[in-house]
């Protein structure tokens, strides 16, 4: 019996795929959701058309509707594209915020990515079945932590990649994807350097 020959180990090897170059950073696109886009879209230009039509015209009031719709669509459509954008190129972390550059690091530079936390405690309406009622009986709620990703320089300087302080849970969720996406890059932190 002829016995069989192996493959040779450079048969077993795949092709390893690059990193992608970018990470869309979804932190901003949070806030309407298709539901209450769909409102807003029909409801606000029927609202702008009567009290137009009431006021003035009918005919100003049906070019309200119009003109109102058109600015919603377009401030929807501008919503739904991604506010940050994280590339690296060359050995360096460009930051984007709406296709413009905002921040940029280098690899080597980039200390950090770490969570900016705060604080806050919200306003909870009182337990009434009179609705007037709860909002005299409302009280103060438990703490909550709310959160932001910010990129540290080894300068210190910080670079926040939103305005907003989001939920604590979805940004800790993000900064494990960008520090992901930045060690398949080469990045390591300064503390294990």
């Amino acid at each position: 019996m002829a016995k069989k020959e192996l493959a040779p180990d450079s048969a077993k090897t795949t092709s390893v795929d690059p990193p992608p170059m970018d990470l869309v950073y979804g932190g901003e696109m949070t806030g309407t959701k298709p539901s209450m886009a769909a409102f807003q879209l029909f409801a606000v230009p029927l609202v702008v058309a009567a009290i137009l039509s009431v006021a003035v015209s009918p005919n100003v009031g049906l070019a309200g509707l119009i003109g109102s719709a058109i600015i919603l669509i377009y401030l929807w459509k501008r919503k739904k594209t991604p506010d940050t954008v994280l590339r690296v190129e060359s050995g360096a972390v460009h930051v984007l915020r709406r296709g413009k550059m905002t921040a940029r690091f280098s690899l080597t530079e980039l200390a950090n990515v770490r969570l900016d936390i705060k604080t806050i405690q919200r306003v909870q309406e009182g337990g009434s079945a009179i609705p007037a009622m709860r909002f005299i009986d409302s009280k103060v709620g438990p703490d909550l932590d709310t959160a932001r990703i910010v990129l540290i320089g080894e300068d210190d300087k910080e670079h926040p990649l939103t305005d907003d302080f989001l939920s604590h849970m979805d940004s800790s969720e993000w900064l494990g994807k960008i520090r992901l996406f930045l060690r398949k890059h080469g990045w390591i932190p300064l503390d294990e350097r």
